[in-house]
């Protein structure tokens, strides 16, 4: 298949499961909209570095004179992925939720390493490697688990009664 048809397919399943996971009753709309927000933000921030020290490349992208960076898997993949992991986890234990996040990292770094090894969307230079992008997944999942569930705590908190009898 060519780059580019991959890339198109990956654009239109990440478009339509953007519109099916973030619409989806299975607990708070709004949450799921911060979540694909601060996973996005957590991405560029990251990603920023990675690409300007050439650690990875993405040779075929949309956009090519404007970004350095894959827009759709940082912008549309990976975002939803993170929304979908927090569906998944969201009435979970932390531990049981912590061990899951594998569950989402893994096939994203495997298919990554898929992509890097037989298309020209992703090059891994100096010394990167499909494990790194596993680890990088995976602490950034936990990051905006954490975030959200810090939101929850303190949107809880500012909004239960108060102690106060006045």
């Amino acid at each position: 298949m060519k780059d580019r048809t991959i890339l198109n397919l990956l654009t239109l399943s990440g478009i339509a499961g953007s519109i099916f996971f973030l619409l989806r009753k299975k607990g708070n709309t709004k949450d799921w909209f911060l979540i694909f927000f601060i996973k996005t933000l957590v991405s560029t921030i990251i990603d920023g570095p990675v690409v300007k020290t050439k650690f990875v490349q993405y040779p075929h992208r949309y956009l090519s004179k404007l970004f350095d960076s894959n827009i759709v898997f940082l912008y549309i993949l990976f975002p939803l992925s993170c929304v979908m992991y927090n569906q998944f986890t969201y009435k979970m234990k932390p531990l049981t939720s912590v061990l899951s996040v594998f569950l989402f990292s893994g096939p994203m770094a495997a298919i990554e390493h898929w992509l890097e090894k037989n298309t020209n969307l992703v090059k891994y230079n100096r010394g990167w490697n499909s494990f790194i992008s596993l680890i990088v997944l995976s602490f950034t999942f936990s990051l905006v688990k954490g975030c959200i569930e810090g939101i929850r705590f303190l949107n809880k908190k500012v909004n239960s009664p108060s102690d106060n009898p006045n």
